[in-house]
């Protein structure tokens, strides 16, 4: 009679449940699969990564280019990504240096995805499978090569005699939750321990880890893989300092087969880790891979070990032999439950067994004389196929032009695109050009060559594929030579596609047009012959449609045929050459604050940076907030500064930070740039900036730069039910401006900004994780202006993204010579518990108010505009009703407060920080904006859902 160990969580009707869902899940297609109960996956709500993707986010892919826009496309939308045959990520060029190797080999997953092999024979090879800052991902059924660190480096303090380290690995948790990582392969074949050189008398490891889990990586099951010739296996907890892991890190390995592995399968700190049905399969003597040890017990690991077989040549008995202490502490745990060493029980282990925690799941566990069998025939990458499909990211037919040639309704802000017989490189030199065809005048040229950037010495960004576009040049009535001048890339591989977006504003409605492409702009085959480019004369016409009929309700759509343009900027353009305040004479009708404008937007990803002036009482109205993304990468070392519109680029290049030697066109960091409107209503779409912070760049990256006056005639915007997500400098914001049922993520600074006031109601404030820093993030920089309300935020949450365990709600910006003042009041506010308790961020930096004697790093302390620079309830630092997210009083103990500055070498005690005395003033819309006059109001706006 067969015998199972069952979880505490194991009542009689529970493991029925169970089962019946598992028999469930057997008719579903894999890819729709979710991760199983038996594992901490399936807890918090469970693992579904992309199994509820529609069609259009369903994507097969056979190359690295399909891959990347097809983890590009669709926003957070779940998603289906299905990898047919050997994906070599290095596309067989080798990688130059580790940058370059985490450049093009990283497959970076966002949230709400499965990543699935069709079937045997599915991977990658030179690929990290990388999983870092997000939720909700499925990773299974792919033979993974694990990859080889072109650039590692020795240690000479590692280990009695140095030691190479690498820094890539076949897949890599970070700061996760929600992950199921099932029924891969995973090895170093061909590139084994034994072919690579020996340096400094150590062999030069280029392997890092098979499946390393760290930075607070939490609700993770991997089951049912083979990993085999490999050093370093799995890693849960990546440093002994990383105190935040305490209380994450929870995870299950089920039904895994280790062979021929060195270690760390798994090594484990602070994690929870539940180890069941686990098959060990090695020696102490083979070669090059010899077993040291299976399970690793390190700082404050707490390990539930059930019915494990070690089968280990040359081991000694006991559990010393295959559980190894990998400085462990006081609070680390090991208990086992039925695991076998050599066909014997594996004996008391040297570890403390009160672990503080038991299994939260019900799961069936077969005694270990079953496990060999059961994993050995389960187990790996290529036991089951996939029949999904879909309509993402389908290959154009070859030859497919768009515009098509002929076409007689074609939107003047088009993209061009071209498909190829497979995927198409881009060259180096040549251009693209359009010419009028009436008479032949060009009216639009690329150079992909780094010619555009002539003069620039910086080598950290690519110089070719880099224009200059002048956004909005012509459509500002008041000087047709104003434009936002930003640096921009035109040509995009897309599938077997490349897509071309030519300078803004050049196309002119109801005119034909002729398009050459020179020879070198672009690598590829048509028809199985070598493309020659595309002559003037080669027939690729086409003429755009008549104008819009309405000056005021106007429609896009990125693929549609019957909107009246496929870019936001190309309707934005529209509205300011004829409804702007640079329209003094009213000709059209609608340049007042009493004329509504309306843009509708349809879903679609709108890659593309923006630039509104002067209009009065717009609207911007998605179809879906998850189906409108609107945005591109943008970001300080990219195009520096805040930015504005000038009559002509900049012509200086950067002295300082990490790029030097850029020049500086002065359009600025933000994707979107507002200047002078009042009445802007942003609603019901997701506007991003995907930069990612990196340390090679200088990061701010805005989602919108709101620039209007600093005074009680300023400007105002509102937006209702908006998702802003960026990193750094998400927002920078001026005048009047109401945030109402929206989501702003980011991890520095990324409210900030000088308005008069500010309003986040009913809104989710969400600190992402720093993926170039593991310092804790700030959610606000205010440079207010002294006499008003600054930042407020009412009934709002503070909640925390993957991995996200420590963040400051403010820093001080401030310096000796500020004018402006440190005004934020949190009001009714839920705040997550990764806000520190200390909650506002003071360092030993100078400002008006003096030097601070903090400890967060050289951070000033803030200046509320008072003698002193004390806050009140009046200005400066301040909060009334905090709560725990499930609304339970917040413990305001440890707060700053009162804090000793030294103001000309004399200790001064000074209120950084209070609870307020009173909600006066900071209640209602109506008292937070009753001091704009924006409009010709005599006093006050109270805006409206």
């Amino acid at each position: 009679m067969r015998r199972f160990f069952t979880g505490t969580a194991g009542a009689v009707a529970a493991l029925t449940l169970t089962l019946a869902v598992s028999g469930a899940q057997a008719q579903t297609d894999p890819a729709r699969q979710q991760a199983p109960a038996d594992g901490w996956a399936a807890l918090a709500g469970g693992t579904r990564g992309g199994a509820n993707a529609e069609s259009a986010q369903i994507y097969t892919v056979t190359n690295r280019v399909q891959l990347q826009a097809a983890l590009d496309d669709g926003a957070g939308l779940p998603k289906i990504v299905k990898v047919v045959g050997t994906i070599d990520m290095s596309e067989g060029r080798p990688y130059l240096s580790r940058a370059d190797q985490t450049s093009r080999g990283n497959v970076r997953l966002p949230s709400n995805t499965t990543l699935i092999g069709a079937g045997p024979g599915a991977g990658f090879v030179n690929a990290q499978v990388l999983i870092s800052g997000v939720s909700q991902v499925i990773v299974r059924n792919l033979k993974i090569v694990a990859p080889c660190d072109v650039a590692p480096v020795f240690d000479p303090t590692d280990g009695a005699n140095g030691s190479w380290n690498a820094a890539f690995d076949a897949i890599s948790v970070i700061s996760s939750d929600h992950v199921w990582i099932d029924r891969n392969t995973i090895t170093d074949v061909p590139v084994t321990d034994d072919t690579l050189p020996i340096e400094n008398g150590q062999v030069r490891q280029c392997h890092d880890g098979a499946i390393d889990i760290t930075q607070a990586s939490d609700h993770v099951t991997v089951s049912y893989n083979v990993i085999e010739m490999h050093n370093k296996t799995v890693l849960i907890g990546g440093n002994d300092s990383h105190t935040g892991d305490a209380g994450r890190l929870r995870v299950t390995l089920a039904n895994n087969v280790f062979r021929n592995v060195v270690q760390r399968a798994p090594r484990v700190r602070y994690g929870q880790v539940h180890l069941f049905n686990n098959l060990h399969l090695g020696s102490r003597t083979a070669q090059p891979y010899p077993h040291s040890y299976s399970v690793g017990v390190g700082k404050a690991a707490k390990i539930i070990s059930t019915a494990n077989v070690h089968t280990i040549t040359g081991a000694a008995p006991g559990c010393a032999s295959v559980v190894s202490a990998t400085t462990p502490d006081a609070d680390s745990r090991f208990v086992d439950t039925g695991s076998v060493l050599n066909g014997a029980a594996l004996g008391p282990c040297a570890f403390a067994a009160d672990v503080g925690w038991s299994v939260p799941y019900v799961f069936r566990a077969r005694p270990a004389s079953l496990v060999s069998a059961h994993v050995l025939a389960t187990a790996g990458a290529g036991r089951f196929s996939t029949a999904i499909t879909g309509t993402g990211n389908q290959a154009t037919p070859p030859g497919t032009r768009a515009p098509a040639p002929g076409d007689m309704a074609a939107h003047t802000d088009t993209r061009l695109s071209l498909a190829f017989d497979n995927v198409p490189t881009l060259g180096t030199s040549g251009f693209i050009t359009v010419r009028r065809a009436s008479d032949g005048v060009v009216v639009d040229t690329i150079d992909i060559s780094n010619a555009p950037s002539a003069g620039e010495t910086q080598t950290a960004i690519p110089r070719t594929n880099m224009e200059i576009d002048a956004i909005a040049r012509g459509a500002m009535p008041e000087n047709p030579a104003l434009a936002r001048w930003v640096w921009y890339r035109p040509l995009r591989v897309v599938s077997n596609r490349v897509e071309i977006q030519l300078h803004d504003g050049k196309l002119a409605h109801g005119t034909a047009y002729t398009v050459s492409i020179d020879p070198g702009v672009i690598n590829g085959t048509l028809f199985g012959q070598a493309f020659n480019g595309i002559a003037p004369g080669d027939g690729w016409t086409f003429t755009t449609r008549a104008a819009p009929a309405s000056y005021t309700n106007l429609t896009v759509d990125d693929t549609g045929s019957t909107a009246d343009f496929r870019s936001l900027q190309g309707a934005l353009n529209w509205v300011m050459r004829h409804c702007s305040q640079g329209s003094a004479t009213n000709a059209f009708g609608c340049n007042t604050l009493a004329t509504p404008k309306l843009i509708t937007v349809a879903n679609g990803r709108y890659r593309e940076f923006n630039m509104l002036r002067r209009v009065l009482n717009l609207t911007i109205r998605g179809e879906s907030r998850d189906g409108v993304v609107i945005g591109d990468v943008n970001f300080e070392s990219f195009n520096s500064g805040s930015g504005g519109t000038s009559a002509s680029p900049g012509t200086a290049f950067t002295t300082g930070g990490r790029v030097i030697g850029r020049r500086i066109l002065l359009g600025g960091r933000a994707s979107m740039l507002v200047e002078s409107c009042d009445l802007l209503t942003l609603e019901n779409f997701t506007f991003v900036n995907p930069h990612a912070r990196i340390n090679t760049f200088d990061n701010q990256a805005e989602v919108i730069y709101f620039n209007t006056g600093s005074t009680a005639t300023a400007g105002r915007m509102v937006a209702k039910q908006v998702s802003f997500l960026s990193q750094q400098d998400t927002l920078q914001l001026k005048g009047y401006v109401w945030v109402y049922q929206s989501l702003v993520e980011g991890n520095v600074d990324f409210i900030w900004g000088g308005p008069m006031a500010a309003l986040f109601e009913d809104s989710e404030i969400r600190s992402v994780r720093d993926t170039s820093s593991s310092s804790p993030g700030y959610i606000l920089q205010a440079r207010a202006i002294a006499g008003d309300k600054g930042f407020v935020f009412l009934n709002s949450r503070l909640t925390a993204g993957p991995g996200v365990t420590a963040a400051y709600l403010a820093r001080s910006g401030g310096t000796t010579s500020s004018t402006y003042i440190d005004n934020i009041a949190f009001i009714n506010t839920r705040i997550g518990p990764h806000i520190l308790p200390v909650g506002w961020c003071v360092g030993t930096g100078t400002s008006k108010t003096g030097t601070g004697t903090g400890n967060c790093s050289t951070n000033p302390p803030p200046w509320a505009g008072t003698t002193t620079g004390a806050a009140t309830d009046a200005a400066g630092w301040r909060e009334w009703g905090s709560t725990d997210l499930d609304g339970n009083p917040l413990d305001l103990s440890q707060r700053l407060g009162s804090a000793t500055v030294n103001v000309a070498g004399t200790p001064r005690s000074v209120v950084l920080a209070k609870p307020l005395d009173s909600t006066a003033g900071l209640a209602t819309r109506a008292e937070v904006f009753a001091n704009s006059t924006a409009g010709g109001l005599p006093a006050g706006w109270v805006p409206v859902p």
